[in-house]
């Protein structure tokens, strides 16, 4: 302990454990807002990685780092309008960080440094009964999307931020540096994302907004929210599902999923004092030979002054393997990334980072960003405190958080029970001579305690005869672990070897796992040009030119278009959510220009071009994006109709600001009903044809 220390009792802080863990899991959480009691505005990232579709973009990479943007989508769950003033210091920040869940621990491996800074709120439905304001506010219950190519190349550094408060400085005091594939954009090491070398790792994407208003009325620590994502290689992450809304864990900062997940996961929340939220997760690993891995996951969501200092009781036992993790800042981030350095001391072990007086940009726990600490102990875990050391000056500087710490009695190694094969006791998967001469090696060594010897077949504690004779008894035996295999065209084999698996071309999810408990992915529907259709895996329908309509759809309702369909509207392509192709070089114009008049400014100019119709049927009301984004091709033009071919009520020539996109593309948005169709007509500006594809989301 250091200095004045605030102490908060177990039991309290594990009744608000329970508390907050049983209010999210309720089983239709969206209903919640209907009994809320919550006074003044309060914004939450409802949803991730799109709505409809999955939006989620890769820019690219550079020195072994990938850069990445997600779509967030915000909703104002509270009682008054939330300020959303573009150009200035009161409209939302919007942050994004990784998690990834491997081998039993949850790690950050990903951060945006410069964050997105919002300019307008459109104040959608979506998330209750929208109450629609102008641009400078977001209304009640009401939504507002910015896709993946809004929140990428982020200007607003996050040491300009106090997450606890709201306030940032504006105008910034930094502009971000680097490469601009990973500029300003979500930051991961290629190799903590490559599936060749992450077997049955699971992804988490957690967006978080912070604004000073929705801080004042105290409504800051449900604005974070997370989604579960896959990756088929480094630029081809996937969704889970298509749809956004059931698949963002809304509220809940990533860390949470890791308990949700493991129920051997000791999770604790608590404020710091008169500060932000900081989450502790513990988790213990019996490694069955008398000792045990600890591993702890301290997420500060909101909390100023930072962490930067920890110290976990260790009792008697004996300490060894100590490790840390932290996420490196990026983009020309002030931060310094100097590890934390430990020390194993005589009943705790300890970590720190420099003095906030030596270095004010020392690398702490600050908001948003999650450390790790492990170490290995001859004890096994009970209930007890850890000391959490507060970065910053001002008030209390280290406060008590209770989990799981080393301190029970020391296990007797020749007490445990012996591994499914024992005979090979040089671990090299077969029972042969390297065997029989690691038991001499050790004959007649007993254990004391605190070790089983190496060569104790047979479970006694000491190297004997019987352990020669159990060895020859099992000569020749096999003893290759064995796991579950991703096979290469989808599904999944169980009790198969990572060299037979690695062999087929599959991915070895790790020794002992499932396939019940592994995220395979499956081959889906993959339409090609003149319309036909064959059931690949994702990366199989690329490298064939095709486009991939999701993990589990078949064939049989996929409606693949034909290239130089739709000429008329008479003849309209059935479109799908996500991306639609078109091809405007063989169509011929069409009767009855569009009306530019609805939309004015956009240079429309549709001329005698030639187009082609799309026909959607909206499955759901809601806000839909149309868009002709496509960094390969044209200058399209777009207008929108509803029920009939003649009944236009949107148009666009030129939209916004795409990431990705070609110099002039279009866009719509557009409330759609249930059951209702829509006619979706693309010409050129100025009579202009070409390639390109119509996305729906």
């Amino acid at each position: 302990m250091r200095g004045r220390t605030l102490t908060i009792t177990a039991a309290i802080a594990a009744t608000a454990t329970i508390s907050i863990l049983a209010v999210n899991g309720h089983a239709d959480r969206r209903k919640q807002s209907q009994n809320r009691v919550v006074i003044g505005p309060d914004v939450i990232a409802w949803t991730i990685g799109g709505e409809n579709s999955f939006d989620f973009d890769y820019y690219g990479s550079s020195g072994g780092i990938g850069g990445y943007a997600m779509a967030t989508q915000s909703c104002n769950w509270g009682d008054e309008v939330l300020n959303w003033y573009g150009g200035t210091d009161q409209s939302p920040i919007i942050s994004q960080n990784m998690f990834r869940l491997k081998d039993g621990r949850f790690e950050q491996i990903g951060l945006q440094a410069f964050m997105k800074h919002s300019f307008c709120a459109l104040s959608e439905p979506g998330c209750g009964s929208c109450q629609a304001t102008n641009c400078d506010t977001l209304g009640i219950d009401c939504a507002d999307t910015y896709w993946a190519g809004l929140n990428s190349n982020g200007s607003c550094p996050r040491s300009d931020v106090n997450a606890f408060t709201g306030v940032y400085n504006y105008p910034f005091t930094q502009g971000s540096s680097g490469n601009s594939a990973i500029r300003g954009n979500l930051q991961v090491a290629n190799v903590d994302v490559d599936p060749a070398m992450n077997a049955g790792a699971r992804y988490f994407l957690e967006a978080q907004y912070l604004t000073n208003d929705d801080a004042t009325w105290g409504n800051h620590d449900n604005n974070a929210s997370y989604r579960e994502i896959g990756f088929n290689s480094i630029s081809q992450p996937y969704a889970l599902s298509s749809d956004g809304i059931a698949e963002t864990i809304e509220g809940d900062p990533a860390i949470r999923a890791w308990a949700a997940i493991d129920p051997s996961v000791v999770l604790t929340e608590i404020h710091a004092p008169s500060d932000g939220l900081i989450l502790v997760g513990s988790k213990v690993f019996d490694n069955g030979d008398g000792t045990f891995d600890y591993e702890y996951a301290i997420h500060n969501l909101n909390c100023e002054r930072s962490i930067g200092f920890v110290e976990i009781p260790t009792g008697s036992s004996i300490v060894s393997n100590v490790g840390f993790k932290d996420i490196n800042y990026n983009s020309g981030e002030i931060y310094d990334g100097t590890d934390w350095t430990n020390n194993v001391a005589a009943g705790s072990v300890s970590w720190t980072t420099v003095a906030y007086d030596q270095n004010p940009n020392g690398n702490a726990i600050r908001w948003g960003t999650m450390y790790n600490f492990r170490f290995r102990s001859t004890a096994s875990p009970v209930t007890g405190t850890i000391d959490l050391g507060l970065f910053k000056p001002g008030g209390p500087s280290s406060f008590a958080v209770s989990t799981m710490v080393p301190g029970g009695a020391t296990v007797d190694p020749c007490d445990l029970p012996l591994g499914s094969c024992p005979e090979d006791v040089d671990g090299d998967s077969i029972v042969a001579v390297g065997d029989i001469l690691a038991v001499v090696g050790d004959f007649g060594d007993c254990g004391d305690g605190t070790y089983r010897p190496i060569g104790d077949v047979d479970g006694d504690c000491c190297v004997t005869v019987s352990d020669l004779l159990a060895v020859v008894g099992a000569w020749g035996n096999d003893c290759t672990p064995v796991g579950a295999c991703c096979l290469p065209g989808g599904g999944c084999s169980d009790a198969v070897s990572q060299a037979t698996c690695v062999n087929a071309g599959g991915a070895y999810q790790g020794d002992d796992s499932n396939c019940a408990n592994s995220n395979c992915p499956a081959p889906g529907a993959c339409c090609f040009s003149d319309g036909s259709c064959q059931e690949l895996m994702q990366t199989a329908c690329a490298e064939m030119a095709g486009g991939f309509q999701g993990d589990g759809t078949n064939c049989a309702n996929a409606n693949c278009p034909v290239a130089g369909a739709g000429d008329e509207c008479s003849s309209s392509v059935v479109a799908v959510m996500g991306a639609n192709a078109f091809d405007t070089t063989t169509a011929t114009p069409s009767a009855n220009v569009p009306d530019p008049a609805q939309c004015a400014g956009t240079y429309l100019d549709w001329g005698n071009s030639p187009d082609v119709w799309f026909i959607y049927v909206a499955n759901a009301s809601g806000n839909v994006h149309f868009t002709t984004c496509d960094a390969s091709s044209y200058d399209t033009s777009m207008a929108l109709y509803e029920g009939t071919c003649d009944n236009q009520v949107a148009c666009n020539g030129d939209g916004g600001n795409g990431n990705g996109c070609q110099a002039y593309f279009s866009e719509i948005n557009y409330n759609v009903t249930a059951g209702s169709s829509y006619y979706i007509r693309i010409g050129g500006w100025q009579g202009t044809a070409g390639t390109g594809t119509l996305t729906i989301e």
